[in-house]
């Protein structure tokens, strides 16, 4: 990774723990960093409360029957960019800063990418390269 290439504090909504450590070993591998992993709405919500998040990477469905979606409108209204990470990628968004999906099953490869250009995007960004793992709601 380049020295101008942003390095962001990452927030993982995950409630299968497999596919979180995945994420977060990957994201980190980046030189991101991960502040917190949170399995339903009320801990992504507390974890955002008490750290800096410039971007959330939100799975579609959570633990005790939570919505992912919930999530990210939460998320969302605290002003931060989230991208979900699902194998059941909402039709559109809940709102502008929900920026896209990355489908599961996903490489991991191309995850920093699609970080990257979600973040671009979320921050008024122009849009280059969308990876093809990405799908954009804008």
């Amino acid at each position: 990774m380049s020295d101008s290439t942003p390095k962001l504090n990452l927030l993982i909504v995950e409630d299968e723990a497999l596919i979180a450590m995945t994420v977060k070993d990957a994201l980190l591998s980046y030189g991101h960093t991960v502040v917190g992993i949170a399995d339903t709405v009320t801990s992504a919500l507390d974890i955002s409360r008490s750290c800096p998040v410039d971007l959330a990477l939100c799975d579609v469905r959570l633990a005790n029957g939570d919505s992912g979606i919930d999530a990210a409108d939460g998320l969302a209204q605290q002003g931060i960019p989230v991208v979900y990470l699902s194998g059941n990628c909402p039709p559109d968004a809940v709102s502008p800063l929900v920026v896209g999906c990355i489908s599961k099953p996903f490489h991991t490869a191309g995850l920093n990418s699609a970080v990257l250009v979600s973040y671009q995007i979320a921050k008024g960004g122009e849009r280059i390269e969308v990876p093809p793992a990405l799908t954009l709601y804008n």
